[in-house]
């Protein structure tokens, strides 16, 4: 929100009548009560006039683009990573503060994986000054998913078999100190992870967070 402001971007929300997108049923196999949700959230959207929406997390986008009904030629779901993009590229937003930072970035498997989206979270990195962006051993096609994904949020998975726990040992082996990415259910894995391996000096933030400390004077 704080950046949309600084863009100058006109933007609305549905508060308490915006629906379950319907992703996470879906995961787990209910295909009946999905098309249920889906009917339903397609119809809150058509009767709003809703022709482009934003969404945080990359499950909703990819639910939103590739399982949801036809909502027209003008309906167009984004990652907020693209839409960023978009604004950082058209010069509508800028980052005025130097970060002199070390970063490695998670790939979320439902934004690369499965839609081919890898460069939107990087153009955005890329254009804060002093950021140094490196890669880990497994990054963009050959990305480790964070092991949330599939309805495994819902599965106790034990210690030393999480994906989680290997990914924040590969962002700590480049010398990071900030682990971004772009997906709730990364942040959840990869936050517990650093803590149950006790990986000092390396903090898990989202994109959004951390590009906005570039906003403030």
């Amino acid at each position: 929100v704080a950046l949309l402001r600084a863009a100058g971007v006109q933007f609305g929300c549905l508060g308490d009548d915006e629906p379950c997108c319907g992703e996470a049923v879906l995961s787990i196999g209910h295909r009946p009560y999905f098309e249920e949700i889906a009917a339903h959230s397609a119809q809150i959207f058509s009767d709003r006039g809703v022709r482009r929406m934003l969404t945080i997390s990359p499950h909703c986008y990819d639910v939103f683009k590739n399982h949801y009904p036809d909502l027209g030629p003008d309906w167009q779901p984004l990652h907020y990573t693209q839409y960023l993009a978009e604004l950082v590229a058209a010069g509508r937003l800028a980052f005025p503060r130097s970060l002199d930072l070390r970063v490695t970035f998670q790939d979320p498997c439902y934004l690369g994986r499965l839609n081919g989206e890898y460069a939107a979270p990087r153009q955005v990195l890329a254009a804060v000054a002093g950021l140094e962006l490196v890669e880990m051993e497994l990054s963009q096609q050959d990305g480790l998913c964070c092991g949330g994904g599939g309805g495994r949020m819902w599965l106790e998975t034990p210690p030393g078999e999480r994906f989680s726990d290997l990914r924040v040992q590969q962002a700590a082996q480049t010398g990071a100190s900030c682990l971004v990415t772009a997906c709730p259910f990364c942040i959840v894995c990869l936050e517990d992870s650093a803590k149950i391996m006790d990986i000092s000096g390396l903090e898990v933030l989202d994109v959004s967070e951390l590009v906005l400390k570039a906003t403030e004077a």
